[in-house]
């Protein structure tokens, strides 16, 4: 079999159940399941809310679908995941945008001359955001709003931004493979020349206008959110931020969604323990001081768990460690992690699908502390 990731998958044509049951559901929407979707087969349900939250957030909404590749591109550019840089060129330049700007846009990012004030507001913020979630500040904040004045739009935006803040880092870290043959890719003519024309056929066999997608109401969506974060995680609050979230209920139906799988797929204990790894690392107040919370009155300290994802000496057990210090590095440095570091996890007693799960969790909690980054401080200003 072809080996798509360092993880093993399970290609459309070995599938069976429910698994066969979400192929079938990606194939009705696109003509070839992507390597990114394929390597979560080892769990179906985490699959199909990956695939939806896509549809949620690049097929709906006001913001134009060109600026949400734009958006794309310039986020994975900035995180170094090569596989969906190329992925969303061949989305952008389905749109119809010229090949030279394009390719501009790849290499200048927020700073392609021919971009206009409020498309190179948002990249701004994307590259911001991306690079280091700690150093965006209030004028960073201010900038976008001015650009951006209405909330519906604003969330669409960094909702973009903060799910592929999580996706790049999955793919960086589970090595996924690129789509197009590896020889085309030694050189930069041959593979705009590839991407060009897989977006030359993506434009006549993909549908790239919005599309009608379910989702709860505003005030069922804020039941869930409620029920979610307090009753089940016993966090003492919802993440400030959220409320936002109300004028985008398609995007709003998928966060809850993502969050919903997330925090069934690992043990309580090492859920906390990731989340304020990367809460620490991103400088999301809410997710340190909740997930510190909960650790602290099960008896952990919460600064022995940053120090043993930085390489302490720690009283976790030898996999407990192995895990933070590679949620780390999925949030410092996605683009580094070689099969080397999948082999010490399953060295250690992880299977293939546990690896996934940590690599996911890591992942969206990377996408959330970046959407609390700017929501947050944007819900302050409207209050104000």
């Amino acid at each position: 079999m072809h080996r798509l990731a360092y993880i093993r998958h399970i290609p459309p044509a070995h599938a069976s159940g429910r698994l066969a049951h979400v192929y079938r559901e990606v194939r009705a929407e696109v003509p070839r399941v992507p390597n990114l979707i394929q390597v979560f087969s080892l769990r179906p349900e985490i699959m199909e809310s990956v695939y939806r939250s896509w549809l949620s957030i690049m097929w709906s909404g006001r913001v134009p679908r060109r600026l949400k590749e734009m958006l794309a591109i310039v986020t994975s550019k900035t995180a170094s995941c090569d596989y969906c840089a190329d992925a969303h060129m061949v989305f952008l330049l389905a749109t119809g945008l010229e090949r030279s700007r394009a390719f501009e846009l790849e290499s200048k990012l927020h700073e392609a001359e021919w971009l206009d004030e409020r498309e190179r507001a948002a990249l701004a913020l994307a590259v911001r955001l991306s690079k280091n979630a700690r150093a965006v500040g209030p004028e960073d904040i201010a900038a976008f709003a001015e650009a951006w004045p209405q909330c519906e739009e604003r969330t669409e935006i960094v909702s973009v931004i903060s799910a592929f803040g999580a996706i790049t880092r999955m793919a960086n870290a589970l090595g996924v493979s690129f789509e197009m043959p590896s020889p085309l890719r030694r050189f930069e003519t041959a593979r705009r020349g590839a991407l060009t024309l897989m977006a030359r056929l993506m434009a006549v066999s993909l549908d790239l206008s919005e599309k009608p997608l379910r989702a709860r109401a505003p005030e069922d969506n804020n039941a869930a959110l409620e029920r979610l974060f307090t009753s089940q995680l016993g966090f003492s609050c919802v993440p400030p931020g959220f409320s936002a979230l109300e004028t985008c209920p398609e995007i709003f139906d998928g966060q809850l969604a993502t969050i919903e799988k997330m925090m069934c797929v690992m043990p309580r204990d090492r859920w906390m323990r990731v989340g304020l790894v990367v809460a620490k690392l991103n400088g999301c107040k809410y997710f340190v001081d909740q997930c510190g919370r909960w650790l602290s009155q099960r008896g952990a300290d919460p600064a022995a768990v940053i120090a043993a994802s930085e390489g302490a000496n720690s009283v976790l057990p030898e996999l407990e460690d192995a895990c933070l210090r590679f949620t780390r590095d999925l949030t410092l440095h996605s683009h580094t992690i070689r099969d080397d570091r999948i082999r010490e996890l399953r060295s250690l007693g992880l299977s293939d699908g546990a690896i996934l799960d940590l690599a996911y969790v890591s992942g969206v909690f990377n996408g959330l502390a970046r959407l609390l980054t700017v929501l947050t401080p944007l819900e302050e200003r409207v209050a104000a």
